[in-house]
């Protein structure tokens, strides 16, 4: 789904306009300009994600009907209506995956936030693949986004290799069906709703 398709699932869920939600989104689907395929939504598409959301945009968000949203639920549908309904955690995600980054050393972090933030993948999972997330040019995005460009600049220099993510992303396994499966229903909703645009629209145009 596309950014516009899940600020219309928003505004049928918790109300308002559209536009409301286009932060949320727009974030949960950054990674989606590192790397056009649907493997992008390991980076964000988690609970991981969904903390990032809040440490970004805040607990609460209000609204065109004044309405007061947790930024967590908005994430967490996004989450839901691209991967089949479910939830998952990194370690969902990248169990399968070890070989991501096996042959690669953590640079050396002597500034005490920049490191907090590149290990925090690590902390949540357990599990080194998941660092693919911090340890990458989008993880550079990711600093520059939360911590500012000084820490960004100093992280892309402290990475070596090959640390683009359309590189890494391909050889992720997936091998659960939510990996790479919308969720039909809304999928079914949005089509229900484009062709009611169609119609409305013909008739406009014919008046």
């Amino acid at each position: 789904m596309n950014i516009w398709q899940h600020c219309l699932l928003s505004q049928r869920k918790f109300g308002g306009q559209p536009q409301d939600y286009e932060e949320v989104h727009t974030f949960m689907d950054s990674s989606k300009l590192f790397f056009y395929h649907f493997k992008h939504r390991a980076l964000l598409h988690h609970l991981f994600g969904v903390e990032l959301a809040i440490r970004l945009l805040g607990n609460f968000m209000v609204n065109a009907e004044g309405k007061t949203v947790l930024v967590r639920d908005v994430a967490v549908e996004h989450c839901r209506e691209d991967l089949d309904g479910k939830i998952p955690t990194l370690f969902d995600w990248f169990k399968d995956s070890e070989h991501l980054l096996k042959d690669m050393q953590v640079p050396e972090i002597q500034e005490e936030t920049l490191q907090e933030f590149v290990y925090m993948p690590y902390l949540r999972s357990g599990l080194k693949a998941s660092l693919l997330i911090t340890c990458s040019d989008f993880g550079v995005h990711l600093v520059r986004v939360f911590l500012g460009t000084e820490k960004a600049m100093l992280w892309a220099s402290l990475l070596k290799g090959n640390i683009q993510v359309k590189n890494l992303l391909p050889t992720l396994q997936l091998k659960e069906k939510w990996q790479y499966s919308p969720q039909k229903e809304e999928l079914k909703w949005l089509e229900r709703q484009e062709r009611t645009m169609y119609r409305n629209n013909l008739t406009f145009s014919n008046e």
